[in-house]
Formats: C-alpha cells, sequence, structure tokens
C-alpha cells in the first residue's frame, strides 16, 4: 500500500517535473538557444519516459 502510494507520487512529480521542462524547451527555442533547447529537450524526455515506464506491477512478466 504505502510503496505504491510513493511509486505513484514519484510518478507523478516526474511527470509535472517534465511539463516544467517542456516550458523551457519552449522558452529556449523562443530565444533561439538551440544548445539549452537540446539539454532541455532530453531532459524533458527521460523525466517523461521516466514518469511512463515507472510502473512495476504493470511491468511485470510472467513467464
Amino acid at each position: 500500500m504505502v510503496k505504491s502510494l510513493i511509486t505513484r507520487l514519484v510518478q507523478m512529480s516526474l511527470g509535472l517535473h517534465g511539463v516544467l521542462h517542456i516550458a523551457e524547451l519552449g522558452a529556449a527555442l523562443y530565444e533561439e538557444a538551440y544548445i539549452a533547447a537540446s539539454l532541455a529537450g532530453f531532459a524533458t524526455l527521460t523525466m517523461i519516459l521516466g514518469a511512463i515506464l515507472l510502473e512495476p506491477e504493470e511491468r511485470a512478466h510472467h513467464h
């Protein structure tokens, strides 16, 4: 119970953090700061994928 709640909290935090990186990416592109935009894009991708893939109960392999 507590472990799944903590996992869900971490998942939601990563997702919200990813949204902030999307805003950062947009601002960097607007300012034509392409190196900063590429770093923000990488951070966005890792945060969003982390939020999506952090579901061990649904990702379990049953052989």
